[in-house]
């Protein structure tokens, strides 16, 4: 995936602007939330831990402190039976609690009942008997004796009211009448009941007390919570008889996530359980979390507006000088970073291009000037550039020159002159081109071609033909004109190389096989294709040129003649001898000799 600049600098800047935000909120809602959570489970353990000292406290002061002390008035053998019924009412009198006492002697059908009146009227409103909610069957005291029933650990609902009942059974010291005899009592819950109802903690959360199944006590209908995880967790410690307080998390079957503790009351097999949602304990941390989301919009607002600004300022530019470079890179050397006005480095930068630019249209200009084994030389330089010198290679020359050029120059205008001239040179220079030659040099109206590699001999013929083609096309374009040409080929081994002096070198080539080949083309009529025989014996075995022989030539810097052929276009029929009554090169050489020589 391809990121543009301004795409790197918004996030960047946004990165810049977000990454201290999170990493200063994430640490402080980590401490908060640790905080709250403390907190959070400070509350609950304090709120279940103050219920159930309240219910150890009014069993043990309220509740079974004046029954202890009831029973031992009536373990006393001085107060007759009158007296201990008359207690047992000043008892019910006194202790607000307790709505019922009760005597149960061993083998007695009917067990000695006293009530609150207005506790029993309230009974009987709900349509119940009231002395069978209040009575304890004497089998059930039995049973609870001998250890079979936790009568005193059960807690009643009488249905269709809003009572709860707890039991006390104390066994009584002295028999009466002869036969062992137990008192008890019936215990309102309705003080522990509001106690447990008006608890500050209800403000913010939720106190529940259940049984050892798991059902709810104090509430108007009986509900059974013993699928909650929490209920489950602490009616098994009941059952274990473990009794510690315990704070965690857990999950109501509705999916709502609470913090709960829950603690154990001595007295009954009870469980009290405060819970409060994760969501209230850590409303604080929800509103830190929203200040901290507001505060990083407003940052990645900022950094947005500032990174696209600055992106823009930065970017510009640069696209700019992007697309300078895509322009320079097709060849357009005219294309400059224009509108880049900043002083800065991007500005240094601009100005840089814009002048490395211009250099490079210098050289390429240049490059137009020198062949390509030049060019190739150069690249191929080390750090110290191209040294003087030269390396002896294979090649095959081409020379063309223009014939009768001094008289068509001598009656047109210089200008028109330069233009025909251009014309014929890049004609040709692209026949070179096609036929894998290097452009030596020009030197006046002559051309000077090298061709390398295997097929080095026919190339250089090729092309000849093919220069003598655009020739005849332009003759017949611009009979006024008036203007034929002349090729000389030759090939062999010459030195190839940087010559001249260190500050002025020309990269050329050198050479016998050099200076031959510009002979030939001094020694070709015009129209002609004069090739060395090196080149005919190569060329012939493709069979696409007719190679004619022609007078041998005697040629500057060579003892003998030399033979030669002219080379035309076509396939040759049979090799024939040298004809006798063709023009001979020698007379041309001769009737040409007033020309200025060439250099070779």
């Amino acid at each position: 995936m391809r990121l543009s600049l301004r795409g790197k600098l918004l996030l960047f800047s946004i990165a810049i602007a977000i990454l201290p935000l999170l990493t200063a909120g994430e640490t402080l809602i980590r401490i908060a939330r640790d905080e709250l959570k403390s907190s959070a489970n400070d509350q609950l353990t304090t709120t279940v831990r103050q219920i159930s000292t309240e219910i150890d406290n009014t069993y043990r002061d309220a509740w079974l402190a004046p029954l202890s002390l009831i029973a031992n008035a009536v373990d006393n053998d001085e107060l007759s039976v009158d007296a201990k019924i008359a207690l047992l009412t000043l008892g019910i009198a006194d202790l607000p609690d307790i709505v019922a006492l009760q005597i149960t002697v061993d083998g007695s059908p009917q067990p000695l009942l006293v009530t609150r009146q207005g506790f029993s009227d309230a009974i009987t409103a709900a349509g119940l008997d009231a002395k069978a909610v209040l009575r304890l069957a004497p089998d059930d005291v039995a049973a609870y004796l001998a250890g079979k029933h936790s009568l005193d650990r059960i807690v009643q609902h009488p249905p269709g009211t809003d009572i709860w009942l707890a039991s006390i059974i104390l066994p009584l010291k002295k028999p009466l009448g002869g036969r062992n005899a137990t008192l008890s009592a019936r215990v309102d819950l309705s003080r522990l009941r509001t106690f447990i109802g008006s608890h500050a903690f209800n403000q913010t959360g939720t106190i529940t007390v259940v049984d050892n199944t798991g059902q709810q006590l104090f509430a108007p209908e009986a509900r059974d919570l013993s699928d909650y995880a929490i209920v489950d967790e602490a009616i098994s410690l009941l059952a274990l008889q473990t009794r510690v307080i315990s704070v965690k998390p857990f999950a109501r079957p509705d999916g709502a996530v609470m913090l709960g503790a829950f603690s154990f009351p001595r007295p009954f097999d009870w469980a009290v359980i405060a819970e409060k949602s994760e969501a209230a304990a850590y409303f604080t941390l929800d509103v830190m979390t929203r200040n901290l989301l507001i505060w990083v919009g407003g940052g990645l607002a900022v950094a947005g507006l500032g990174a696209i600004l600055l992106a823009l300022r930065i970017s510009r530019p640069i696209l700019k000088i992007g697309q300078a470079a895509i322009e320079v890179g097709q060849g357009n050397f005219a294309a400059r970073v224009d509108g880049v006005t900043s002083r800065d480095e991007i500005g240094d930068l601009a100005s840089r291009i814009n002048e490395m630019i211009g250099q490079i249209n210098e050289r390429f200009q240049l490059a137009k000037f020198v062949s390509h084994g030049t060019i190739d030389a150069i690249k191929g330089s080390d750090k110290d550039g191209v040294r003087l010198g030269g390396s002896r290679k294979r090649v095959a020359i081409l020379f063309a020159d223009i014939r009768g050029y001094t008289a068509f120059s001598e009656s047109r205008e210089p200008e028109v002159v330069v233009d025909v001239l251009n014309h014929y040179f890049a004609n040709q220079g692209e026949a070179v081109t096609r036929h894998n030659g290097d452009i030596d040099k020009f030197v006046g109206d002559q051309l000077m071609a090298i061709f390398q590699g295997p097929d080095m001999y026919l190339d250089a013929v090729r092309c000849a033909a093919d220069i003598q083609e655009i020739m005849a096309e332009s003759a017949r374009q611009n009979p006024e004109w008036q203007l034929d040409i002349g090729i000389g080929i030759d090939a062999g081994d010459v030195v190839v190389g940087a010559m001249g002096s260190p500050d002025r070198m020309d990269y050329t080539v050198l050479g016998d096989h050099v200076n031959l080949a510009a002979r030939l083309c001094s020694a070709a009529a015009p129209k002609q294709t004069m090739v060395s025989e090196a080149v005919y014996e190569k060329a012939l075995p493709a069979n696409e040129f007719v190679f004619t022989p022609l007078e041998p030539i005697r040629v500057k810097g060579k003892s003998a003649a030399i033979n030669v052929y002219a080379a035309e276009p076509g396939q040759a029929v049979s090799a024939g001898g040298r004809p006798s009554s063709a023009l001979s090169a020698t007379e041309y050489v001769e009737a040409d000799a007033l020309r200025p020589s060439r250099p070779g």
